[in-house]
């Protein structure tokens, strides 16, 4: 090997070591960036024949697992999802306040129940029944309020939901630019390392929003695909769509129908113009996303359900009266005649009967209903698990009622021709057994549970809560044009006669008039609020449907607030131990990928002594080249 050759290797130590420096620097300058990961150059032996020639970089390679990597980013959107469902549960649990706060809900309607409690007391006080008004605006006006968070936090997910979508597009838009770059520049080796980062960082910000499986080709360039399968980018970038909406009120829920829907929703359309719905197909349950969806129309729908299922107690226990049938008898059949007069849409007759054999007892609960595209219920209209539900359109007169229920009992099947319905006149119906004619059903009650109107000479009852949104302003919890229940306690206002005249509170009766000092009714109203009992619907989430939540209104609200506060504290230690499990891993990965710096410099120390030494050796061969020329 001659001092030529000597050089050219020499040369290529020079190169090399260069080479290593131009990364060591890069790695030092972008310790700190976000998404980098340490870059080391490849080298290789040159050999011709037999002999070494000097050496040569291959390739500047990424320290990356990439197993690690793809189960940082599904832990990543895991993670993110409990961020945002902790972040909005810890919110709704400082709307209802903590137990015995002041503010809080509890604490408001206690002042309420306190202020009847003091009215028994002293009912002649002008004093105690406008603290009981007063009292009572201010629960309404809590509803009200906490209403309009529920669903302004119902408008945050939405906009959070549109950005998002939003933010998804962008970055796979980034992505799809940067598969066509890896594409060319990978054509002439191996994908450039630093673009690999690059892509790295829009996969992590996509992985963030919504759980997604990655698919990385011999060039670099990446498709990815929704957990479940639906490509998000093959190729060509698809293109989410979202429907923004605005003003989002307790009426704009989710549907599968568009028309009906009144939320947005996240649709991809195919190249051949079929479109699918996402949400509807339940594929966006994960990341930050997912986490918005079920807040948006699960969690702060049945917190708003909660806040109408209490308004809704509050109400009828109050205004409530239950008019009893009296005994009816034709021939030898024996039943009940029910005064069905003030039955609104929504207001029910009870029925309770023994079929005979084998000795089973049924209820049946008839409906009013005004809105007859419901028609006909089903069983789950009302809370009781057991009952059979039948709803009738009363516009036709009590002689069409008694028709349509003698059809709808006898198709109800357990019946049969055992229960016979008329309509002997006013506004009475009458339900007969066949004792005597079959003996197989026998009548054991019959009752009406009408929503008083009237706040005098119509019993102890008092429609104290009405409907503040609605003309007439009576709340029944009818289900017809949309359900009366839902948003009621955005709605939920004082009867403003009560207002106006509070010793409404206490004279129930006009002729005779009852006298100021008079306790009757402020002891039923203290009942009715407090240990009365009243079936809450399980749709509110308290309770199951085969076992409803039976209680008093205030133990209907404390659990209430228990469960919005567990709720929030289970979601607290979720994220808790989520991230435990994504610093783990985050630590892990890091530990291979980022760039320590007095690794960089001990580095740099050896490539200094590297390049000296390079150089070294070339002086040499300069010095000994010289001396030759200077021989001859």
């Amino acid at each position: 090997m001659g001092l030529s050759s000597i050089l050219s290797i020499a040369g290529s130590g020079l190169r090399i070591t260069e080479a290593s420096l131009d990364i060591v620097a890069r790695n030092v300058a972008n310790a700190d960036t976000p998404g980098y990961t340490k870059k080391t150059i490849g080298q290789q032996n040159v050999i011709s024949g037999s002999e070494s020639f000097g050496v040569r970089e291959t390739t500047v390679t990424r320290a990356v697992d990439k197993f690690l990597q793809a189960r940082l980013w599904a832990e990543k959107s895991a993670l993110s999802n409990v961020e945002v469902r902790r972040d909005f549960l810890e919110r709704i649990d400082q709307l209802f306040g903590d137990p015995g706060n002041p503010a809080a809900l509890d604490s408001v309607f206690n002042e309420f129940t306190s202020s009847l409690q003091d009215l028994t007391g002293t009912p002649e006080l002008f004093s105690s029944r406008e603290q009981v008004v007063s009292n009572a605006q201010i629960l309404a006006q809590q509803l009200q309020q906490l209403s309009e968070e529920i669903q302004a936090l119902r408008q945050t997910a939405e906009n959070s939901l549109a950005q998002s979508v939003t933010d998804v597009n962008e970055a796979l838009a980034q992505l799809s630019k940067i598969n066509q770059t890896l594409g060319v520049q990978s054509s002439r080796g191996v994908p450039p390392a630093d673009l690999l980062d690059e892509r790295d960082k829009f996969i992590d910000q996509i992985a963030d929003l919504l759980e997604i499986r990655t698919v990385e080709g011999q060039d670099g360039s990446v498709s990815i695909f929704t957990k479940s399968g639906n490509a998000l980018l093959e190729g060509i970038p698809i293109q989410l769509q979202f429907d923004h909406h605005g003003d989002i009120t307790a009426n704009s829920l989710y549907s599968a129908v568009d028309a009906d829907r009144g939320v947005g929703t996240i649709k991809v359309s195919s190249s051949n113009g079929f479109q699918i719905d996402l949400i509807r197909n339940g594929i966006l349950d994960s990341g930050r996303i997912g986490a918005l969806i079920e807040l948006r129309d699960t969690t702060l729908v049945e917190a708003q359900a909660q806040l109408d299922e209490l308004a809704h107690g509050m109400a009828l226990s109050l205004s409530t009266k239950t008019v009893a049938g009296t005994a009816a008898t034709a021939g030898t059949q024996l039943g009940f005649d029910v005064d069905t007069a003030g039955l609104l849409a929504g207001n029910t007759i009870s029925l309770n009967y023994t079929t005979t054999p084998p000795g089973t007892t049924q209820q049946v609960t008839i409906m009013r209903v005004d809105d007859t595209s419901i028609l006909p219920l089903s069983n789950t209209a009302t809370p009781d698990p057991n009952d059979i539900v039948i709803g009738v359109d009363f516009s036709g007169g009590l002689a069409s009622v008694a028709a349509t229920l003698n059809t709808a009992l006898d198709a109800a099947g357990v019946l049969g021709n055992g229960i016979t319905v008329s309509a002997p006149g006013g506004t009475v119906l009458r339900f007969l057994d066949d004792t005597g004619v079959g003996d197989t059903t026998a009548i054991n009650t019959a009752s009406a549970a009408i929503t008083s109107t009237a706040l005098q000479d119509d019993g102890n009852q008092l429609p104290l809560f009405v409907d503040g949104g609605k003309s007439p302003p009576a709340y029944t919890g009818a289900l017809g044009f949309g359900g009366q229940k839902l948003g009621f306690a955005a709605r939920i206002s004082v009867n403003s006669q009560i207002v106006q005249n509070n010793e409404l509170l206490v004279r129930h009766s006009t002729s005779p008039q009852t006298p100021l000092g008079d306790t009757a009714r402020p002891f039923e109203l203290l009942n009715r609020m407090t240990t009365q009992s009243f079936t809450f619907s399980p749709a509110s989430g308290i309770g199951q449907v085969q076992t409803p939540f039976t209680t008093d209104v205030g133990s209907f609200l404390e659990r209430i607030v228990s469960m919005q506060s567990g709720q929030a504290g289970d979601a607290a230690r979720e994220y808790a131990a989520k991230d435990i499990i994504v610093t783990s891993l985050s630590e892990k990965f890091n530990s291979q990928t980022a760039v320590d710096i007095n690794e960089e410099l001990s580095a740099l120390i050896e490539l200094q002594n590297t390049f000296a030494a390079n150089a070294r050796i070339i002086q040499a061969v300069d010095e000994m080249l010289d001396a030759l020329f200077r021989a001859f």
